[in-house]
């Protein structure tokens, strides 16, 4: 009866072996998966900083904004466009 024994003792110890190899390749996966995640996340902030950046440098053209509503409709946008990078982090650099 003990030789009986020894195979379900094998047969338990490759189940408890496949699973922690599945978990563990579960977990390297996730891992490797963020930190891809991450890095793309830091490229995108990085392109809308950069475009944020230009965007702001680029001044309305100059004039009279009560006599002239066109120029004042194009210094109103550039105020708001060129606040949009300091609100989502991005620090004040030049392009």
């Amino acid at each position: 009866m003990v030789k009986g024994r020894y195979p379900y003792v094998a047969l338990t110890l490759l189940s408890v072996l496949l699973s922690a190899a599945a978990l563990l390749g579960a977990v390297g996966y996730y891992h490797a998966n963020q930190a891809a995640q991450r890095h793309q996340a830091e490229l995108i902030e990085q392109r809308l900083c950069t475009t944020f950046a230009k965007l702001s440098a680029e001044k309305p053209p100059p004039g009279n904004p009560l006599t002239n509503p066109a120029r004042a409709f194009d210094q109103g946008q550039h105020a708001i466009l060129a606040q949009v990078g300091p609100d989502i982090g991005c620090t004040r650099r030049t392009p």
